[in-house]
Order: C-alpha cells, then structure tokens, then sequence
C-alpha cells in the first residue's frame, strides 16, 4: 500500500480520547490529546456512541505539496479518522458533512443491502449495472444522470454544477454527496437496496456516505487488459436524444435507426485512452485501502451476459435471487438507467365494459382487466371501475419546460386522489431534481398487470410511445394535449384535475382503438420478436435509389408485386397520418379494417385498398429486388429486410382504450376539425361565425 493509505490504516486505531488533527510527520506537527488542541471538534468522550448526531468541524492544515491531508470522520460508533489524498476536493477551511444520522436510510430499523461497481473506462460498468438492476430489482443509481437532471432544471445543486459539467471537470465532492445521498433516502433504495456506478471517487465521498448511514457490502471491481480496453472505447457512442451510451462492438443497438443519431463520447474525443487509464488509477489509490476486504474481482474481458451472469450468481447467494426471467430478450438488454419497480401480478382492479352496438348494451367483466377484442370494434363502449383504480402510469415527452405541469399532476393525483404513481426513468430523474420523488420501472413486460390507468401528458407521439410499452394488455389511458398538432389528445390540460377525476369515478367512454401486430420473417427461417402499431408499419426502399420490389400476399394468397417507394399498412386510427398524405382514405377509428396504401407506385392504376381487421397480410421482399428495404412501426424501431425477408402483419387481440372527451364519433369529427379544419371553406367559416355571434 502507498505511505498514505498506510498511515490511514493506522489511524483507525486511534482511541476516541485521542481525537486530534494530524498532518504528514515531515511537518513537524505531532498528535496532542489534549482538548480544544489543533481538533477543534472538542473531541467526544470516550463514552459518546452518538456517532454522526453529532457534526464534526476540523479545520485542515497546510503542509507539503505532496503530503496528504487528514480529517476528522465517523461512522456509527463514534468519529473515525480518514484521509484524503492529494488532488481531492477537500476544503482547506472547513468541513461539515452536516448528516443527522441514518433515519432516512433505515427507516423502520430495515437495512437495504448495497453494492458498488468500480473498473476503468470501456469495462460495462453502466451496462452491467442496468442488468443487474433488471434482473435483480437494485436501484441503479448513476451520478451522471443526477446531475444533469439537476443543471437542466436550475435547482441550487445544478446551478453550482453546472460550470464544471459544461467544462467536464470533476463536480465538488460536496455537490455530488448532496445530490447522491438525496437519491438514496429515497424509498425505493431502502426497500430493495441500491447498486453504485462508479461512485464514491473520493474520500470524502466514502465519509459523507458512510456518515448518513450507506454502505456497500460488496465491491464488484471489473479488470481487462489495456488492449481491450482501448478497443471498446474507441467502439464507445453517445445518443445525443437520450444521453445513453452504447458500445458498437460488444452490444447490438435496439434498432437500426438510432445508429444514424449516435456520436462520438466526448470523453473519448479529448482524452486518449491513456489519459483517461491515468485518471481511473489516480482515482483508485485513493480508494484502494477503502474497499480493501469488499472486493469481488470480475473478468471483463468476457461479454456482457457472461459478466453479468458472474455477478448474479454471487448476488443471488447474498440472498439477491433474480427476479425476472433471464431467457426474456427484454432483460438481455438495458432499458433505462434508474430504479427498478418490482412489478407483482393480480394488482389491477377489476373492470367492466357495457358495450353499445346502437341496438343492444351488454356488461361484460373483463378476465383480469385486461381489455381485448372479442369481434369487430365498431361498440361505443363504457368504462365502469368495480373499485376506484389504485395504480396511474404517468408519461410525458422529453421537455424540461412541462417538468412543472407533470410534477402537479403526479402531486394531484397523490395527494389528492390517493393514486400511486408510476413514470418512466427519465421521469424520476428529472421530478427528483424537482423535489418529488415518483416510482418507476425497468422493464414493461409485466406492466399491463400493475397499471390500473394510464395518463399522458404530451401531443401525439405520446399515444404512439403508450402503444409501444404494452405488447399485450392497454390499461385504460386518458390523454392531455400538451403537444402541437393534439389529433389524439381531446382533453386540455387546464381542466386536469375535473378531468382525471371523473374518469376516476367511472362511467367514462371509451374508444378501443386496433393495433397492428407484426413479426418479421428471415430468408433463413428465423422470426423476429413482435411489433406493435398503433398507427401503421411502413415497408419502403431507404436510402436505395431504386424502388422496392414488393411482393403481396392476403391469407397467403398471392395479391400482386409492387413497384414503389414503399407500403403502409395503417390501422384507423393511423388513418389520418402517413397514409392519408399517401392518398389513402380516413377512416372512422371504430370500423374494423386495415388500409393498404402505396407510396408512389410505379404503376398510376395502384390505388389504395381497405381490407377487413382478420386479415393477414404478408410482404415479401422479392428475391430478384434491386435493394433492401426497410420496415418501421409508427416511425420506430426501423429494421432491415433482406432479400427473401418478409413482415407478416395482423390485427392485434389488444386494443388500445382511449378515453372519450364526448363519444368515439364526436371525438375524431371533433379533431378533423381541430386539425385539419375539415370541410372548412370561407361559407361555412362566416355561418359558423355569426352563429356564435348570435349565441
């Protein structure tokens, strides 16, 4: 061990009563017990155990360049002297951890487990925290997204951190402590424990954690050779829309199109790998005889599930089992950078549907409130709760200027209506910054068994994101218009809070719009997972220069073989998007079919056409083709199709129920007019006008 971590190591053996300020031995200062000495804590009693109750102030003394320095800290049986080394942030002034003890962390005497993860740039680090978060139900808690949660919404902590984000220098030790232990009193750490990225850096930061009561029992410290290391950083990109990072080389991305978007890491454009290496060692010696005892070494020159895989078979002998199935390709991949929220089955409550054919109404109980079709979905139906919802799933676009109205409406919607409340990651990063802290989810597999409700506030595409979370049930889902063109969003957010609460209360319309189920089917036999579409799937040629060569099947009967830029297969409710600036028709939401619109077709005798909802259609993509094509689903998760490929492409047992401002027609008659000012000309807009004049 280096001089200093070895002169730290004997300083824990330092009795209470000899509480005092040291310095490095060259400088000629020597321990004194002596009270109000150079400590000026007034040094405890010896019979003092009220630990971190107290505040510790040591005023830190210059000495040599290059000597360390030492301050005063404590854990839960009284002070404990510590060091930091040199080029820590301490203060040469004062020092006050200022923590009231650890009531926060264990509240109700429970003592969550905790687990840090440490190694050199380009090992996974954030990677494998977000599967083992998966699979495991930790909270991954990164100080990255933290902080720029924070410098995004201006709080006090990100106004002090934001000059040094933006100059990618290190954040002082007493910005991120605060931001770091405010996360972790939070009730979902204490509930399932917690998974450190790469934190604490510092000495200080190990006190101040120490001192509020967190500690990690285990060190998970990954270690690869130079050689891959500097292969996968220079492998290593940043999305710019989300802040996520990937690695190119070792993980396949999600979808094809967020290749284009990708950059790049900063990082990685101004330091060299060496430089960055340089960093992470100076870092380690001064942590390195803190986490001495706690370290489990991990090879990290393997993949990222053989990794993972090491690290959960030692977690699930710490009485960690996993809590989700390791075969499911969600939990294969990280989906987000935060909490997990454990989701448990059979908590919705039950429902019913009346539904209306213009003749007739029927009740109907739905088996495990999971609303489905059961034939053509041209009802009016109603919303009836057998007992009011327990569990809303908030959602919201990726705007800091609506934080305010999404951290208002959680707040109405518990505090007022004594709903839980659950957002996606982002989500909880951004209304943590803001003071409230909301649950939320890793994976949306098992969703659909929690959420009672769902409510978005946004435009449209917020609708379309709604689809994509569920692949099999849609809980009901009631949507403000906080965006620009607002087709699907009848309901204006200034009337929140009547709104939400006569949904709440029952009795409500809603509309069960169709989706579009798809799987992709390979030349070699192989089948993708499934899509889901809640406006259309789009097959068309690229970027190629030549046209797509398309051919179409219909309940495997052969149709004919396109030559265009493309295809759309749109539901009703996608009726009014691509498809209609394709030259398709609009069609009423509740008819029950699926459009089949060209895009550009060679031939001028292609017109669209409307085929019924049992329909199943295939396109295949011709092997003679001049070019790939591509196929997308309402604009996302673009995928490549290869020659020979095709997308098979059916009506979905799952709708998605929208609530109704009046009743399905009134709604969409209500939008055409909103948004396209359908059938508008300068007659009708006079006559409209002066009827109102005369009301």
């Amino acid at each position: 061990l280096p001089a200093a971590a070895f002169l730290a190591s004997r300083m824990r053996e330092v009795s209470i009563a000899h509480c005092a300020a040291w310095a490095w031995p060259p400088c000629g200062v020597a321990k004194s017990s002596t009270r109000g000495g150079p400590c000026c804590c007034k040094a405890w009693p010896a019979s003092d155990t009220s630990g971190y109750r107290r505040t510790c102030r040591v005023r830190m003394r210059s000495v040599e360049p290059d000597a360390a320095r030492v301050q005063i800290g404590r854990n839960g049986s009284g002070p404990e002297p510590s060091l930091a080394g040199p080029g820590t942030s301490l203060s040469s002034e004062e020092y006050d951890t200022g923590v009231e003890g650890t009531a926060a962390a264990s509240e109700g005497g429970k003592s969550a487990k905790g687990f840090m993860v440490w190694g050199p740039p380009g090992c996974g680090k954030s990677t494998l925290c977000e599967v083992l978060a998966q699979r495991h139900g930790l909270v991954h808690v990164n100080i990255g997204d933290l902080l720029r949660a924070h410098v995004l919404y201006k709080t006090p902590l990100g106004v002090k951190a934001k000059p040094y984000v933006e100059a990618r220098k290190p954040v002082p030790d007493d910005v991120v402590v605060a931001v770091f232990i405010d996360r972790l009193i939070q009730s979902d750490c204490r509930e399932r424990g917690w998974l450190l990225d790469g934190f604490p850096r510092t000495p200080r930061q190990d006190d101040a954690l120490s001192a509020a009561g967190f500690k990690f029992t285990r060190v998970f410290v990954l270690h690869a050779p130079k050689s891959v290391l500097e292969e996968r950083t220079a492998y290593r990109r940043v999305d710019p829309e989300t802040q996520k990072i990937y690695n190119t080389s070792t993980l396949p991305l999600p979808c094809e199109d967020i290749v284009e978007r990708l950059v790049p890491m900063a990082e990685v454009r101004e330091q060299s790998v060496t430089e960055m290496l340089s960093n992470y060692a100076q870092a380690s010696a001064q942590m390195i005889d803190r986490i001495a005892g706690k370290v489990v070494s991990i090879d990290a020159e393997k993949g990222p599930e053989a990794i993972a895989d090491d690290v959960s078979k030692y977690l699930a002998s710490a009485g960690l089992p996993v809590t989700t199935d390791l075969d499911s390709s969600e939990d294969k991949l990280p989906t987000s950078n935060a909490a997990v929220a454990p989701v448990t089955k059979n908590d919705k409550v039950p429902l019913t549907l009346i539904r209306c054919d213009g003749y007739m109404c029927e009740r109907e109980s739905v088996e495990n409130s999971s609303i489905t079709f059961r034939g053509a979905a041209t009802e009016q139906v109603m919303l009836v709760w057998s007992q009011k919802p327990k569990t809303a799933l908030l959602l919201t676009k990726q705007d800091a200027d609506l934080m305010p109205h999404v951290v208002a409406a959680a707040r109405y919607m518990i505090e007022r209506q004594g709903l839980k409340v659950i957002v996606e990651p982002f989500v909880q990063t951004a209304t943590l910054a803001n003071g409230l802290f909301l649950d939320t989810f890793s994976n949306s597999a098992n969703l659909h068994e929690k959420v009672d409700l769902v409510v978005c506030l946004g435009g449209d595409g917020l609708i379309l994101h709604a689809s994509t979370l569920f692949e099999t049930a849609v809980p009901p889902l009631i949507s403000f218009n906080l965006g620009t063109l607002g087709f699907l969003t009848p309901f204006d957010y200034q009337d929140f809070e009547e709104e939400i609460e006569a949904v709440l209360a029952g009795n409500s319309l809603v509309n069960l719009r169709m989706r579009l189920t798809c799987k992709i089917l390979h030349a070699d036999g192989r089948e993708s997972r499934n899509f889901q579409a809640l406006n259309e799937v789009v097959v068309d040629r690229g970027a190629s220069p030549h046209l797509s060569n398309l051919d179409c099947f219909c309940d495997d009967k052969y149709i004919t073989t396109v030559q265009a830029d493309g295809i759309i297969m749109s539901t009703p409710t996608g009726s009014t998007a691509y498809s209609m600036s394709a030259g398709g028709s609009m069609v009423h939401p509740s008819v029950p079919a699926i459009l089949f619109t060209p895009i550009c077709p060679h031939s001028l005798s292609f017109r669209p056409v409307v085929f019924p909802d049992a329909a199943k259609l295939r396109i295949d993509v011709s092997t003679d083709s001049r070019s790939n094509a591509w196929a997308s689903f309402d604009g996302k998760s673009r995928q490549r199709l290869r020659r020979g490929d095709g997308l098979l492409v059916e009506m979905s047992s799952y709708p998605v129920p929208t609530v109704n401002k009046t009743d399905h027609t009134g709604d969409w008659f209500g939008s055409l007019d909103r948004a396209f000012n359908f059938n508008t000309r300068g007659a009708v807009q006079r006559r409209s006008s002066s009827a109102g004049d005369e009301e």
